[in-house]
């Protein structure tokens, strides 16, 4: 462990080392409130962050920063077999049992530190805002409100496959978690390996059927048999039922705790994340809140008012420095006790349409769009209202009333549609204008809605 001082005035204490119940220790650092050096003596409420992807990158070193000012004792936390942490061996890309155990003991070691007044709140995004569900499903007694943005809920419906079809961006995400794990931190011709395979992604996704110990992946094996895992399981077995790869299916166990999910609407974890709002406000007495915006995957912090090829006007930007501001009230208000408004409208949705289709000055088509606040998700005045296929290419609410007509196209596997933008993680996350792919597809046109 080493104490570092800030030129802010916090004091951070790096890679302590926190015991898990089997003795695995996870490095940790540990933001503090501090004057002249010095840290104060608190008891403070905190803010723990815990991810695979390095604690000491400066996302995360953000939110120590921000909170440590603010108030908050802030902890950031390496996961098991990641970083600066043991366990060795034990990380498995999504599919992680201990995640949830881990949480809660972290949670409940800080709260049995002095500086800690025993409020705990999570905060992050991805892979981090998957541990706070995980935790959640604990119940740890100190955890206090959680804020997941961008979550997956359920790999087998949206994040390793896709209501069973599996997302080739796991194979990418897969290459991406081997390339800095500590079984080949010091053999750099492994590594070179994996980099060699993720400059040839495009290439290797369509050397199929893979065979096991014949990708690249093989130089980290437990994430080659995590491909696997992914890859041939296309039926939603016992794989799939585990409490760490379908967190929904165990919803009645999760703690009853303030809540604020986020999330975009170019996001593979849109429906997750509002499904998991709808599940946690008819279930808990805690406050809960979302907010849905147009972006794609952690692109609420974004400063552009476009996402992909479409430019959503001024109005949708979030950005850093309200998503810190609204984070800093939501949790003034549950770890401090500081007294807000009760929201009687907790849904914040981005409506988007409403613009003219013009180029913009960057290219852009504007479509538009705006803020509403609603009581209730799904929306209480909503409809469902059934579409039918017709062969001459249009979706109409009316049944085809011709007995015959077909509409065909052609399929060749070795020259599949490509997918151009749409709801993917880390790759072309965002509406594209796939108008050049018009003789590769079927389409059906609805009237304007």
């Amino acid at each position: 462990m080493s104490t570092t001082q800030s030129l802010k005035p916090i004091v951070v204490a790096k890679n302590v080392l926190v015991p898990m119940r089997d003795g695995v220790g996870l490095a940790t650092d540990i933001y503090r409130p501090a004057v002249d050096g010095e840290a104060l003596a608190g008891p403070f409420p905190t803010i723990l962050c815990r991810t695979p992807y390095n604690k000491s990158d400066l996302r995360y070193i953000e939110i120590g920063e921000y909170f440590s000012t603010r108030g908050y004792a802030v902890v950031l936390q390496d996961l098991r077999g990641r970083y600066k942490s043991e366990g060795i061996g034990q990380y498995f890309h999504t599919v992680n049992p201990h995640e949830g155990i881990d949480g809660y003991d972290t949670i409940e070691w800080i709260a049995s530190r002095p500086w800690s007044n025993g409020k705990v709140g999570m905060v992050g995004s991805s892979f981090a805002a998957v541990t706070q569900v995980a935790a959640a499903l604990e119940c740890p007694p100190h955890l206090t409100a959680i804020w997941p943005d961008v979550t997956p809920t359920n790999n087998y419906f949206h994040q390793a496959r896709e209501g069973g079809a599996m997302q080739l961006h796991m194979f990418w995400a897969l290459f991406v978690h081997a390339q800095d794990e500590l079984e080949i931190a010091d053999n750099p011709a492994a590594q070179k390996i994996v980099w060699d395979g993720l400059r040839k992604m495009r290439e290797l996704v369509t050397q199929t059927p893979w065979q096991r110990g014949k990708t690249p992946l093989a130089v980290v094996p437990r994430l080659e048999q995590v491909l696997f895992d992914y890859y041939t399981r296309g039926e939603y077995d016992e794989y799939w039922a585990q409490k760490c790869n379908n967190f929904e299916a165990f919803y009645s166990e999760h703690a009853d705790i303030a809540g604020f999910f986020s999330g975009g609407w170019f996001d593979p974890y849109a429906t997750a994340m509002t499904d998991y709002f709808t599940a946690m406000s008819r279930k808990n007495k805690s406050p809960q809140r979302m907010v849905m915006g147009p972006w794609s995957h952690v692109g609420m912090r974004g400063d552009s008012t476009f996402t992909g090829d479409v430019d959503f006007g001024s109005e949708s930007v979030w950005g850093v420095a309200h998503y810190f501001e609204r984070q800093l009230n939501y949790f003034d208000q549950h770890l401090k006790g500081t007294s807000q408004q009760i929201e009687e409208r907790p849904v914040e949705i981005f409506v988007m349409g409403g613009g003219d289709g013009h180029r913009t000055l960057e290219g852009k088509y504007f479509h538009g769009g705006k803020w509403r606040k609603e009581p209730h998700w799904p929306l209480e005045r909503s409809k469902s209202t059934k579409f039918y296929l017709h062969h001459d290419g249009s979706l109409d609410t009316k049944e085809s009333t011709s007995p015959e007509g077909s509409l065909t196209y052609e399929f060749d596997p070795n020259n599949p549609v490509p997918t151009i933008g749409g709801s993917l993680c880390g790759l072309m996350e965002m509406p594209e204008d796939s108008g050049n792919l018009d003789d590769m597809w079927s389409r059906f046109l609805s009237p304007v809605l």
